[in-house]
């Protein structure tokens, strides 16, 4: 009998993976703009298969923390 070892939700799990139509809907931003924060500014990383690129919700998340500035007035 084979017994695979259960996975932490935490640990060792599979990252979301956003589409560009996702990313661009998530952000209402326009595909130039995607285009320029992931290859231009290196702001966005992505993971290409094929023709097709994913960006990671972890990154997405790193993304909007880095740039979060709290409106205090």
């Amino acid at each position: 009998m084979i017994h695979f070892p259960k996975l932490d939700e935490d640990k060792n799990s599979i990252n979301k993976l956003m589409s560009r139509t996702q990313v661009i809907e998530y952000f209402g931003i326009s595909k130039s703009t995607l285009w320029r924060w992931s290859n231009v500014e290196k702001k966005l990383p992505f993971i290409q298969i094929n023709r097709r690129k994913f960006f990671k919700m972890d990154d997405i998340e790193k993304l909007i923390e880095y740039n979060y500035s709290p409106n205090f007035t």
